[in-house]
């Protein structure tokens, strides 16, 4: 990365997995092994070959298990912050432990998604700089959606082909996301990407893979172990 351009990586690791949890004392997903490593370490590594300026881990303040991992190997240096009650406390937490620019870059992903590539990662961040605008990883929906008010009949069928996934990471600069992330309507906020289009801005799309999934249940362990087999990474 060119001096005067600068692009920051925010790893939000201070969720708990209550989806994903098979017992109260397991252990929060992202501490869960892939082969021989955390699905937490696996999403650090798959930013070793894109040039980012640090990575900031995004921890729960009760968290026991960050320090048992270490160190995990990174070709980047790796600094933690604490989270927050949701969130977007915890991106806002990990942006001002930055002590970044505003005009400086941050991508945020999820430690949840540890089969991220390198090309989806380049593609959003070459994007998001040619256009000098923020935008994020989608996959266009290819299932039926049905709408039902009751959760047990469906009210009627969705047109899909409007209709996108997001994903992870997505890259904003530093001031607008912060500034985002302070002045929003919370019950709106899922994302990062829905702050910033709560203040009237658009983020690009640029097309992410099927096979970067987001590991909600125990069950996912088994896909995402087979696609980062498939990716040469296990």
């Amino acid at each position: 990365m060119t001096s005067d351009i600068k692009v920051h990586l925010i790893i939000v690791a201070a969720g708990i997995g209550s989806r994903f949890k098979r017992s109260l004392s397991a252990k929060p997903k992202q501490y869960e092994l892939l082969g021989e490593q955390t699905m937490l370490a696996h999403s650090i590594q798959a930013f070793d070959d894109i040039a980012i300026d640090g990575i900031t881990v995004v921890l729960h303040p009760d968290d026991k298990f960050w320090a048992q991992i270490q160190p995990i190997n990174s070709t980047h240096t790796i600094k933690t912050t604490l989270g927050g009650a949701q969130r977007y406390d915890s991106v806002r937490n990990g942006i001002k432990a930055l002590n970044a620019a505003k005009d400086d870059w941050v991508l945020v992903h999820d430690a949840a998604r540890p089969c991220v590539t390198i090309n989806e990662i380049n593609a959003l961040i070459e994007t998001c700089l040619s256009h000098q605008q923020g935008g994020l990883l989608v996959r266009p929906i290819t299932d039926t959606i049905k709408f039902s008010k009751s959760g047990e009949q469906v009210d009627k069928t969705i047109n899909r082909e409007q209709l996108f996934a997001a994903q992870t990471p997505q890259m904003f600069r530093c001031g607008d996301l912060l500034k985002a992330l302070t002045v929003f309507e919370a019950g709106s906020i899922t994302d990062e990407s829905s702050a910033i289009e709560a203040q009237g801005r658009k983020p690009l799309m640029i097309q992410g893979k099927a096979s970067n999934i987001k590991i909600t249940t125990y069950d996912d362990l088994a896909l995402a172990t087979f696609i980062l087999e498939q990716q040469g990474r296990l």
